[in-house]
């Protein structure tokens, strides 16, 4: 953020030019969207309709086209601002306009960059209250995750150094480029990205603690297992992006810090969106007849102890994950001939959990002798 002595402030040339940067910019705000819309796509064939992660992980995508268009208005001004600052070019006579616009601006761009990654947060999370519900010790996990990871979204936004960013031009350079000012900036950042990768741990350990209380195939529960633990990938981005950026110099170069936060929140939301991708390649069988509800098995499920809390528990990790085709549990006990020389399951999607209303009804009839 400043212009003083390089060697003092440690303000070194940016590491990509503007043309690089904006390219990393639109170029995986593209590949969000096709992700996205792959998930669309593969949440209504699935279920028929979007739900509230839908909506979040397209309100991250918007969010994520702003700061985009932002980037591509204030671009210039952040580069002739480093360029001046590490004393490659003089200043122009609109110099300290340009710099407090983009000062501005770019505090707009952070703000966007936490809410984006904590949109797609809430998105899991969203996404896995549905798998937990009237899963006890499921939710009892899930709220304290919750809160903590609102909290630290809350807490991201207010260690922005908004000091360093809203004010006016000489107090930049009067304030923000002493030690003290620069150190905090490294702590603040080191800061977030803790609190960035503990949430991301904390919720992918909702699902995974629910997945090995169930009864199915252990090379089913790595399959799931694999697809929760995708937000390892966002994971490794937040932790490289915090390295490679704090390490170079002691004062962050601003175009490197922002191109990586940008390829973060691309990763971010690409990942959102593997774990519908599954239920793109699953089909039903050909031949394969729709199973008829047998009130007698599907009791077994629903309404006895023992392992039906966990036989339900398995029922709607599959369901909601949209995923695959998988076998369902409802197995005919049917003695009826007709049905002994059929494999008594079948595939083929399932609708969400909250969908699936059961009604019995038994009629009486009484014939004199």
């Amino acid at each position: 953020m400043a212009t003083p002595n390089p060697v003092g402030n440690g303000v070194e040339p940016t590491k990509v030019d503007i043309t690089t940067f904006l390219g990393v910019i639109w170029g995986g705000l593209a590949i969000a969207v096709i992700f996205v819309f792959i998930r669309i796509i593969a949440r209504i064939r699935a279920f028929k309709k979007l739900y509230m992660d839908d909506a979040l992980v397209i309100f991250a995508l918007t969010l994520a086209l702003v700061r985009a268009i932002l980037w591509q208005i204030f671009a210039k001004d952040m580069f002739q601002m480093m360029a001046v600052a590490s004393r490659r070019q003089l200043p122009g006579p609109t110099f300290i306009a340009d710099s407090e616009g983009y000062s501005k601006a770019s505090t707009a761009v952070i703000v966007l960059y936490y809410s984006t990654l904590w949109a797609i947060k809430i998105s899991f999370l969203i996404f896995f209250r549905r798998l937990v519900k009237n899963v006890r010790r499921q939710e009892l996990l899930w709220w304290p995750v919750f809160g903590f990871t609102i909290a630290t979204y809350f807490a991201c936004i207010g260690t922005i150094q908004y000091s360093c960013l809203v004010v006016p031009h000489e107090q930049v350079l009067a304030n923000c480029t002493k030690d003290a000012a620069v150190n905090s900036q490294q702590f603040t950042l080191k800061l977030n990205c803790a609190w960035d990768v503990i949430t991301d741990f904390s919720i992918m350990l909702i699902p995974i603690s629910m997945l090995w209380g169930t009864q199915m195939r252990l090379r089913r529960k790595l399959a799931l297992a694999g697809i929760f633990s995708l937000v390892i990938i966002t994971i490794i981005f937040a932790i490289v992006r915090t390295t490679v950026v704090g390490s170079l110099t002691r004062m962050p170069d601003t175009s490197w810090l922002h191109m990586w936060s940008a390829i973060e929140t691309t990763i971010a939301i690409t990942v959102s969106c593997l774990a519908s991708f599954r239920s793109l390649f699953s089909h039903q069988d050909s031949g394969s007849q729709p199973i008829k509800y047998n009130p007698s098995a599907s009791r077994n499920i629903f309404h006895q102890g023992g392992n039906s809390g966990r036989s339900r528990m398995k029922f709607t990790l599959d369901s909601q994950t949209g995923t695959s085709s998988h076998k369902t549990h409802i197995q005919s006990q049917s003695m009826d001939p007709r049905n002994m020389d059929r494999d008594d399951s079948s595939t083929e999607f399932i609708i969400p959990l909250e969908g699936v209303h059961i009604k019995h009804e038994v009629g009486l009839s009484h014939e004199p002798v």
